[in-house]
């Protein structure tokens, strides 16, 4: 983990930054993007980098949720509260030896 963050754009950055971004658009975008970034006073760059950075991390977020029904999530904690199911390969393969060497 970085030992220095700095905060950029709308997120928390090592102070170097390398990574790059190339992409076109049509005039009317690029006046938008212009426009929304005079407005809040930031660079375009860095409005850019701020709105993709913020809706990147609302899809990661909703692509990590799942959403069920009363009645679904009542009948998996109950599939949890079953018994384990004994499965043999699963006994042979406990009772190898680590092939992790010990820390």
């Amino acid at each position: 983990m970085p030992t220095s963050l700095t905060y950029v754009y709308g997120t928390y950055m090592t102070e170097s930054l390398t990574g790059r971004l190339n992409f076109r658009l049509a005039p009317e975008q690029e006046r938008a993007l212009r426009q929304a970034a005079a407005i809040t006073g930031q660079s375009v760059s860095g409005f850019v980098l701020s709105i993709a950075v913020e809706h990147a991390h609302e899809v990661m977020q909703r692509a990590n949720m799942i959403t069920v029904t009363d009645r679904a999530f009542r009948d998996f904690v109950a599939a949890l509260d079953e018994p384990a199911e004994r499965v043999p390969a699963l006994v042979r393969l406990f009772k190898r030896p680590s092939r992790i060497p010990p820390a």
